[in-house]
């Protein structure tokens, strides 16, 4: 049986959510959770929220990782994820700061996924979003090459480690390598579609995606960078 999730949550600026956050996982009913808060140079006071969350935890669950420099979402998670060795069969759950869990079954339902079937290397789940409940992720076809399929899973993306470190870091870089900033989700999971021995779509609701008209969420997804980046990553497939 496998042991524990690990949600891994880079976050920059969150104080705001991010003790909801963190009692949507203490209210799993299965306690098998580890939770990695990695702080990219918040500037309020993210970092100090963080880190009483992690000394009040009774079970010692929560720990954090604050940056010395910007690394953004996805150079954070590969630069901590590098450091698993290339065989470990961790589960790893990626949770937005400023998100939430919204089913307190959330750990049972994965863990129970991973656990009856050994081959599974990755499963998302549907979600809510808080503005209106509407879910937009659902399940990839077989045999469907997830470059050539319209995007399927936002959140919750879960997956092995070991089939994360099999991707080389070009992967998660532009032409001219920089770290992907806008449209990040896509250049971590697609890769770890492709790669994957057996994926899996949970229609079940377990994450909660916050949005409002002011949240840097509709401002990023509305700036130019962030569609090229998506047109990008899709339009080169995996680098071998």
């Amino acid at each position: 049986m496998r042991k524990n999730i690990c949600f891994v949550t880079p976050t920059y600026n969150a104080s705001f959510h991010l003790t909801e956050c963190y009692e949507s996982l203490k209210e799993q009913t299965n306690p098998n959770w580890d939770w990695i808060i990695l702080n990219d140079m918040s500037n309020d006071d993210t970092l100090k929220i963080a880190c009483d969350i992690a000394r009040s935890d009774e079970r010692q669950r929560v720990s954090v990782v604050n940056h010395k420099e910007k690394k953004f979402a996805l150079k954070g998670v590969y630069d901590y994820l590098s450091g698993y060795k290339d065989f470990s069969q961790q589960i790893i759950a990626i949770l937005d700061g400023d998100d939430a869990l919204c089913n307190e079954n959330t750990v049972d339902l994965i863990l129970k996924e991973y656990n009856d079937n050994p081959e599974l290397d990755a499963l998302w789940t549907a979600h809510s979003w808080d503005i209106n409940g509407m879910n937009i992720s659902r399940e990839l076809p077989e045999k469907i090459n997830p470059y050539q399929y319209p995007w399927v899973s936002s959140h919750l993306k879960t997956f092995k480690v070991n089939v994360f470190k099999k991707i080389k870091k070009e992967n998660f870089q532009d032409l001219d390598g920089q770290w992907f900033q806008r449209g990040y989700d896509q250049a971590l999971y697609l890769p770890i579609l492709h790669l994957a021995k057996d994926r899996k779509f949970l229609n079940e609701a377990c994450y909660l995606y916050r949005i409002n008209s002011n949240s840097l969420k509709v401002r990023a997804w509305k700036e130019k960078n962030q569609m090229d980046t998506i047109r990008l990553v899709r339009s080169r497939g995996y680098v071998e």
